[in-house]
């Protein structure tokens, strides 16, 4: 009987194992990979503008929701010439939680690019 519910327990425990390594994280990215994307989106406006890169360039110091991240480097992508200022979007590689659907009314253009940081 002892050894039916050694079994027992080890098999709860296996299976407890399993599906715990199946829980769903949030996607982040590291700060040297972020830094890296946002530097290579600058470098994209910087050349396609001909203007130098605008400092200070955002500061990544720990990790950075996926979505965040791509939410900001498509901004700088999509913004206008000349380059002079970073896009509003990319105050959020500093906010933690992901931010989620944008709304359908809400026009990324005007709201996330168009608005920049100075």
């Amino acid at each position: 009987m002892q050894k039916f519910r050694l079994v027992l327990v080890f098999v709860y425990v296996l299976i407890s194992v399993l599906f715990s390594q199946n829980c769903a994280q949030a996607d982040v990215v590291s700060p040297g990979d972020s830094q890296s994307q946002i530097y290579a989106a600058a470098n994209y406006l910087s050349n396609k503008c001909g203007t130098p890169i605008p400092t200070p360039i955002p500061v990544v110091v720990e990790e950075v929701q996926q979505r965040n991240l791509d939410l900001c480097t498509i901004a700088i992508t999509r913004a206008e010439c000349p380059f002079v200022s970073y896009p509003f979007a990319c105050v959020l590689i500093y906010v933690e939680d992901p931010l989620g659907e944008i709304p359908w009314y809400v026009n990324f253009q005007d709201v996330f690019v168009k608005t920049k940081i100075q």
